[in-house]
């Protein structure tokens, strides 16, 4: 007779309590975190890594060296609203409704922070969400798709942005926005931390869309720009009326890297954030684009086209992995892979079903564990003439 049976029953079922208890707090505790972050209309080529003539983008460069570098990672879409649905459902934009910028996700879509929260994760949105309003009332906010904790904005900011906390007012934050919203990922990631739960956090950072704008200390460091390009002239949106304008391109350009390398500077704040909590090891860092570079930005790549065109130049980006626990040493690789991944892959690596409704995207775990080296399905773009909608 087993030691079990011997037991008093009231013993027999503490024992049980106990032993799945231990199991649920060690599944608990092997359970990766995950941050996803994003930058809007930040190109493949547009990193030092990637070979870039004059930026500087000390951190992402580290992450190439160290962690997991994807060199044929993809965008969901050449535009940006289409792509952040990819990222939430691990679905093509097409299944979903969301066409173009702007166009909002369906109520009906299950995202990645519903599962993870129904899971056990806490979950937090910071930044720009692009998937329709972020008021509480919006059936599409970000707390609507699952996210506990939201500091977010409808579309892009600048310097000083504007948020809603948690679908309330807009508030105004004083600095330098990539810096405030790591700011405030990790105060959150410190409470879940508090709580002994793991967390799933998405930053969204504004730059290095367009209007643009710097930190004095950040413009410094491309003053040589507006001289040696100062014959050509690019077509933006004006920070001063919201309106369309012509600007030479040294000065877009002095503009539009200093908000690169400021995003850079916050990733390091949100690095050595986790290294002073603890919570580097065992956490996702998963930096990408939301698709290429724009004419306002473009100076040269080795890619054809640009924002907005289905060629490499418009859907493949930057991306880049770190997972101390897991990714012992610097890789890179170049299996195909897509933003609509993020959504399977992170299940997986949770021990969380995907939902029950086709998927497009896969389970990148075995080549992130470096089993597999190429993609056995491929990954479709599509295009949406929007133009073409009129009323009747």
């Amino acid at each position: 007779m087993s030691a079990l049976r011997r037991l008093p029953l009231a013993s027999a079922i503490l024992l049980i309590g106990c032993c799945l208890m231990e199991k649920a707090q060690a599944l608990e505790a092997s359970r990766p975190n995950f941050i996803l972050c994003m930058g809007d209309d930040h190109g493949w080529e547009e990193t030092g890594y990637n070979g870039h003539p004059y930026l500087q983008t000390p951190v992402l460069d580290e992450m190439a060296a160290t962690g997991l570098r994807l060199d044929r990672f993809y965008s969901g879409h050449p535009s940006c609203s289409p792509t952040r649905g990819s990222v939430i459902t691990g679905r093509h934009p097409n299944r979903y409704g969301t066409f173009a910028p702007n166009w909002s996700l369906r109520p009906e879509e299950i995202s990645i922070a519903q599962l993870l929260a129904d899971a056990g994760y806490r979950t937090a949105h910071f930044g720009k969400w692009h998937l329709g309003p972020v008021k509480k009332s919006s059936p599409t906010s970000p707390g609507a798709m699952g996210f506990s904790r939201w500091l977010s904005h409808d579309n892009f900011f600048e310097l000083n942005p504007s948020f809603s906390l948690d679908g309330g007012p807009p508030k105004v934050y004083e600095g330098e926005s990539s810096e405030i919203l790591v700011e405030q990922a990790l105060n959150f990631i410190k409470q879940a931390d508090g709580n002994d739960q793991p967390f799933f956090v998405v930053i969204w950072f504004g730059s290095p869309h367009e209007p643009y704008s710097g930190l004095e200390k950040d413009l410094k460091l491309y003053d040589e720009l507006p001289q040696k390009y100062s014959d050509r002239k690019v077509r933006l949106t004006s920070n001063e009326t919201g309106r369309s304008t012509q600007r030479p391109l040294g000065e877009v350009l002095r503009e539009r890297y200093a908000e690169i390398t400021a995003m850079d500077r916050a990733m390091g704040n949100l690095r050595d954030g986790l290294d002073d909590q603890g919570q580097r090891e065992n956490t996702i860092l998963w930096y990408c684009g939301d698709n290429g570079t724009p004419s306002s930005g473009l100076l040269e790549s080795p890619l054809r086209g640009r924002k907005s065109q289905v060629y490499e130049g418009g859907v493949r980006v930057p991306g880049v992995i770190e997972w101390p626990a897991k990714i012992k040493a610097s890789r890179s690789s170049s299996h195909v892979a897509v933003t609509s991944d993020m959504l399977p892959t992170l299940c997986s690596a949770a021990g969380v079903p995907t939902p029950t409704r086709i998927l497009d995207g896969i389970d990148l775990l075995p080549m992130i564990r470096g089993e597999v080296e190429k993609r056995r399905q491929p990954v479709y773009f599509w295009s949406f003439n929007t133009k073409s909608l009129t009323a009747d």
